[in-house]
């Protein structure tokens, strides 16, 4: 699923150190973050101990606390909805002995019991037509409901730390990571409530768990770079997570089997497009389009367009050495999909727990490079931990 950092919101903490709170209303344009970005060259210090834990050296520490968070929401939905709603439900709803890393941690908490009731159901990710009447339709609505009350929940932790001035670098990775886990659950999910089958719409579902993923880290990835997050006018964090719970809503009331329909391509798209296109490009339409191919192909633009315009962006104005840094989330997807084609069925045996993999290896990475932007350092693109994956 997609998710984001605290937008317009100062950072929480998870210490006792606070930092810096600024007004994150509207972004800092100043040149602190260019000059810090051309500090990033020092690595983490290992410690002189036999444990295989890593220390913060001085300058990382110092770093740590200068920290401040800069960026902007432009979607109309979080502006006018989103953000009054979460301010409306802090200012009149939330106890000020309520911390903010609580809030993070509720919103990650509805989100697994959601995956975890689907998963209770369908263990294997896929409903047969002979099974949907089986499938209690609640499981999909508090699907629904879990992805809103996590948005909502996610828009508070941010106000609240303001609200009660315990903002710090710290509570903004311990909320990017809560971020990070959350995406699986939300994409096994919909491929269930979509009722796809992972044998036979093996790209959907690639493109269902692995679009999310971009969107995280290309987005962590530029913020790393240019020191703030601008998150644009649609944005997975509020007009995706809104539009996969009413997703989910669709589901628990018509039923999974209603996105395998063709119903609107065949009555209203395809004659629409075969009266006004020119005949060279009708003839290359496809018969029968399913309602979850129309949804994810919508989708398709915003999870290809969005990482796309990052990555060129980015790689205009700080130059073509950050893409170095791209890569191990390059060679997730690649050895994911490389298995996949060589040997599906090893997906397929046991498909929960490949995605827990891929999850577990994506967290690390990302968490990673959120932590050394906050500390201003050198990420290592050489990711030790993937070098079984790619082996196999």
């Amino acid at each position: 699923m997609l998710t984001k950092e605290k937008k317009n919101e100062p950072l929480h903490c998870v210490s006792s150190a606070s930092s810096t709170t600024t007004n994150n209303d509207e972004v800092d344009s100043s040149s602190d973050a260019t000059m810090n970005n051309n500090n990033k060259n020092n690595a983490f210090a290992a410690s002189p101990s036999s444990s295989n834990f890593f220390y913060f050296d001085n300058e990382a520490a110092r770093q740590l606390h200068l920290f401040q968070y800069r960026g902007q929401d432009l979607s109309l939905m979080y502006v006018y909805i989103l953000s009054p709603l979460a301010a409306f439900c802090v200012n009149q709803l939330t106890p000020r002995s309520v911390a903010p890393n609580t809030i993070t941690l509720v919103g990650l908490v509805l989100m697994i019991t959601a995956y975890a009731t689907i998963w209770y159901y369908v263990p294997t990710l896929e409903i047969s037509p002979q099974q949907e009447d089986n499938i209690p339709r609640w499981i999909f609505f508090w699907n629904g409901a879990a992805m809103l009350l996590y948005q909502t929940l996610d828009n508070m932790d941010g106000k609240q730390a303001r609200r009660t001035k315990s903002s710090s670098p710290l509570g903004l990775l311990f909320d990017h990571g809560a971020d990070a886990i959350n995406p699986i659950f939300g994409s096994v999910n919909w491929i269930i409530a979509m009722m796809l089958n992972p044998a036979h719409d093996t790209w959907l579902c690639f493109s269902v768990v692995f679009g999310p993923y971009a969107l995280f880290y290309t987005a962590t990835w530029e913020e790393y770079y240019t020191g703030e997050l601008i998150m644009p006018i649609v944005n997975g964090p509020s007009e995706g997570l809104f539009g996969g719970a009413v997703l989910s809503f669709i589901s628990a009331w018509y039923g999974p089997s209603l996105w395998q329909q063709t119903t609107l391509w065949d009555a209203y798209l395809l004659p629409t497009a075969q009266q006004y296109l020119p005949q060279f490009f009708s003839q290359w339409l496809p018969l029968h389009l399913r309602h979850a191919d129309i949804l994810l192909l919508i989708a398709s633009y915003v999870m290809i367009g969005e990482p796309l315009s990052k990555i060129i962006f980015v790689a205009k104005t700080h130059g073509s050495s950050t893409l170095y840094n791209l890569l191990p989330f390059a060679t997730l997807i690649s050895c994911f999909l490389a298995v996949g084609c060589m040997d599906l069925d090893i997906w397929l045996s046991m498909p929960r727990t490949s995605l827990h993999l891929c999850a577990a290896l994506f967290v690390d990475m990302t968490v990673e490079l959120q932590l050394r932007h906050l500390t201003n350092q050198k990420y290592n693109f050489k990711r030790w931990i993937l070098i079984p994956l790619v082996g196999f």
